[in-house]
């Protein structure tokens, strides 16, 4: 009877534990009105998660052709925010650009990332809505650049992984020089950007132009801006974008800090620097880390 007792008490810690033990990474979806859609998305949670605390958070975008598991299923992103008390949403954004459709008025993506998906967080998780950080890679990062510098008082930090910044200026480009080569060559790349932007309204593509974006706010109305490109990477126009748009936020006085460093537009590269862009934003936005900070 004894031992009975003591394997019954045993078993009864083990289920108790398990009913409270919170998994890191969560896979979720909810309806968003602004794409008339149901978007999942996975989260990371910081490894103590409370719901008596609030969280800093990080949107973190996927590439084109990419979707919400990228970060987790092919970095060690997971590993990598281990000991940060932050949460991580990794949306579901298609090939969109992260804008309302100029062509579909039913894909209002600029609207589901910064209106639905946020309202969708706060109702399920603790978050401090004063410490917001946006960044991604390739489309991503053109995203975070772009939502972050549209809304700069919505987050305090934004990165960018070889962002295709040269988005939506290319459409330009291409309408000025009919005979040039496409970006992308004759693949889908350049119609969904000509979806996303439309070819007849250039005011709401210098609305969507980092560029063009990142002398129109004051230095003190920005968030701090994170930029790493390869120095070898296959988008030969982004090395010269990055360099040209970190000239004019030298010009204009903002805080930003931008890596070129050797690498190709691949997750490796990606893999690597999602961490000196964590570090960062660990200081910028004064995360708090668990003792044993996961270091690579």
């Amino acid at each position: 009877m004894k031992r009975f007792g003591l394997l019954a008490a045993l078993a009864l810690i083990t289920f108790t534990s398990l009913a409270f033990a919170q998994p890191r990474v969560r896979s979720l979806s909810f309806y968003s009105p602004s794409v008339h859609e149901t978007m999942r998305m996975v989260v990371l949670l910081p490894e103590h998660y409370q719901k008596s605390m609030k969280y800093p958070i990080l949107y973190l975008l996927h590439g084109y052709d990419g979707n919400e598991t990228d970060w987790v299923t092919k970095t060690d992103i997971t590993y990598y925010t281990q000991r940060l008390a932050m949460i991580v949403v990794m949306p579901e954004a298609k090939n969109s650009w992260y804008v309302n459709s100029q062509t579909d008025t039913s894909e209002r993506y600029e609207n589901y990332i910064m209106d639905d998906l946020p309202k969708f967080i706060d109702s399920e998780f603790s978050v401090d809505t004063t410490r917001q950080a946006i960044a991604g890679l390739s489309m991503g990062g053109y995203g975070a650049l772009m939502l972050a510098l549209r809304y700069p008082n919505n987050f305090l930090f934004a990165g960018d992984l070889s962002g295709a910044i040269t988005i939506p200026g290319v459409i330009d480009s291409v309408l000025a020089h009919p005979g040039a080569p496409i970006p992308g060559g004759q693949g889908p790349i350049y119609p969904s950007i000509v979806k996303a932007f439309g070819t007849n309204n250039k005011s709401f593509r210098d609305s969507h132009n980092v560029f063009v974006l990142a002398k129109r706010d004051s230095a003190d109305k920005l968030p701090y801006i994170f930029c790493a490109v390869g120095i070898q990477d296959g988008f030969t126009d982004f090395l010269p974008a990055h360099r040209e748009f970190t000239d004019i936020l030298r010009k204009y006085g903002k805080l930003y800090e931008y890596h070129e460093v050797p690498g190709v537009h691949s997750w490796t590269f990606w893999d690597e620097e999602i961490q000196p862009l964590l570090r960062r934003l660990v200081s910028v936005m004064k995360v708090a880390e668990y003792p044993g900070a996961a270091t690579k």
